[in-house]
């Protein structure tokens, strides 16, 4: 029951902030949805074509990332089956309830194939933890430098929200005390917490190996900042497609905050508060909102592909060993 109620208030959180971004474009008026189709309707495929290729390498970056990390830990996995496994997960996304989904599922596959689910899920963590530190950091910088402009509660919010969250984790890696605290009070009460608490054993232990690599995670961290400026020029370019006069500028402060926006997992699949996110985002840069919200949703075109592909690849990639 627990879990039918958390999935039932995501779809209604989800709903809300559809409600709120269609009040906010003015589709709930006829001169609005005119308005919003107009948009779509004098979107330049010149930058569209641009606009794919740019969201392959944003793709390429990250399996790159996580493919050095695999690597330096001798997982056995080329880069071919590491992307072919990152899109696999992208698939997963759009399946399941929640953007985790993917990443349990692309470590598990990568488990599968070199028979060490610990480490494999340990990767997966280390390449999201990176990334995530590397995105709140650009977000605090884009914050910061624009206060006025981004003194918003969303905002505030998931600043906040992941400065906590990271910090927490960060504080299990390198001080166990208080975990060990809780395993000895759950354990004698809760008869599967110990079978609970061996995984998450496992996984600490392979997450700790990587601080004796320090060289691959701070290549880490320099393929974050690689990523993310992939990351800005995919939202610029996808922009341009509706908008000519979008500024660079512009989408260097405003993509870390809607990206770290996307990551609240407040809805399923992000859906609704990414269409928020950029809607948002755009119109406290003084674009229109309807700019921002065709720019999410060609972006969300952009992941079902991935997506897709990442389907096609599960039957050849999750049964054998090559």
């Amino acid at each position: 029951m627990p879990k039918q109620f958390s999935i039932i208030l995501r779809i209604l959180v989800s709903c809300a902030l559809f409600a709120l971004v269609f009040y906010q474009v003015g589709l709930f008026s006829a001169s609005g949805r005119e308005s919003f189709i107009d948009v779509v309707r004098e979107a330049d495929f010149r930058w569209l074509g641009i606009s794919i290729l740019v969201g392959f390498l944003v793709n390429f970056s990250s399996a790159l990332k996580w493919h050095m990390l695999t690597k330096v830990r001798d997982l056995g996995a080329g880069y071919w089956r590491v992307f072919s496994y990152y899109l696999i997960g992208q698939f997963y996304n759009l399946i399941l309830p929640t953007s985790v989904g993917g990443d349990v599922v692309r470590a598990y596959e990568l488990g599968k194939f070199s028979d060490r689910q610990a480490d494999s899920l340990a990767s997966v963590f280390v390449e999201r933890y990176t990334g995530v530190l590397v995105l709140l950091a650009l977000a605090g910088i884009a914050v910061l430098t624009q206060l006025a402009i981004f003194s918003v509660y969303l905002v505030i919010f998931s600043l906040v929200f992941f400065t906590l969250v990271l910090a927490f984790i960060a504080w299990l890696i390198f001080d166990d005390r208080l975990y060990e605290k809780v395993k000895s009070v759950l354990i004698p009460r809760l008869g599967i917490a110990a079978l609970i608490f061996e995984k998450i054993d496992s996984l600490l232990v392979s997450v700790r190996v990587y601080k004796q690599h320090k060289g691959a995670i701070a290549w880490a961290f320099v393929n974050s900042l690689v990523f993310y400026f992939l990351a800005v020029l995919n939202v610029y370019v996808t922009a341009k497609v509706f908008d000519i006069g979008i500024d660079f500028n512009d989408m260097l402060i405003a993509t870390p905050i809607i990206m770290l926006i996307m990551n609240i997992p407040f809805s399923i699949g992000n859906f609704g508060l990414m269409e928020a996110g950029y809607s948002g985002v755009f119109v406290l840069l003084g674009y229109n909102p309807a700019i921002g919200l065709s720019v999410a949703i060609l972006m969300r075109l952009k992941s079902l592909v991935d997506g897709a592909i990442g389907g096609v690849l599960h039957p050849l990639y999750v049964t054998k060993k090559h």
